[in-house]
């Protein structure tokens, strides 16, 4: 998992709580692409966890139960792997993370690694990203703002692209609002708001 980018992109393997860092001239050197994205990701619900006793950082290490919400009442399948939510999920936490079983991800990497007697089986059915905060209203604004970068549209009228682009943007400010540790290493700005007195950040902590 890439759970950071900034001058190096941070990487996480949650079966094991190993990081590493790969640093921006490494990556401009021979890039890479992601195997998946936050438009892949899937909700889980906590059936069963059960810490293992390891930490890094924020990261804990647990073994967990998960079934999709979407089959909750259809059908018995849950699937059992390792993350490193231990910290925050409790049985019954809905939780977001990417289903791998079953999932035709059209690239050759992952597909080499699937087809590895040695590596094959090493492959989880599922990793789990970040806990998920269920939201019943519509985002109410924020009296906070994030600088964004100029950016060229290639293909200018390409309007699912830029929709695409302002979905993940928004799943990023929620994410600012519910990570403190992010929000520490960003430089937040008052936004410009005449109908609204000026408040302390909107924010949900993690429990």
């Amino acid at each position: 998992l890439c759970f950071r980018v900034g001058t190096s992109i941070s990487l996480l393997d949650p079966n094991t709580l190993q990081t590493a860092e790969v640093p921006a001239p490494v990556y401009w050197r021979q890039p890479f692409k992601n195997l998946a994205d936050v438009q892949e990701l899937v909700e889980f619900v906590v059936m069963d966890i059960e810490p293992v006793g390891e930490s890094k950082g924020r990261f804990f290490l647990a073994e967990i139960t998960v079934a999709r919400a979407s089959e909750m009442g259809v059908n018995d399948n849950s699937y059992f792997t390792r993350t490193h939510l231990g910290g925050v999920l409790h049985v019954g936490d809905s939780v977001m993370g990417y289903h791998l079983t079953g999932t035709n991800f059209n690239d050759p990497n992952f597909d080499a690694i699937q087809e590895s007697s040695q590596y094959g089986s090493t492959i989880p059915d599922v990793v789990l990203v970040r806990k998920y905060y269920a939201r019943k209203k519509k985002p109410k604004s924020r009296n906070w703002k994030l600088k964004r970068m100029n950016y060229e549209e290639e293909e200018p009228g390409r309007k699912q692209d830029a929709e695409r682009l302002e979905a993940d943007f928004e799943m990023f400010l929620r994410d600012i609002e519910e990570d403190q540790e992010l929000r520490s290493t960003l430089s937040l700005y008052k936004a410009k708001n005449e109908n609204r007195r000026p408040e302390k950040m909107d924010v949900v902590e993690e429990q």
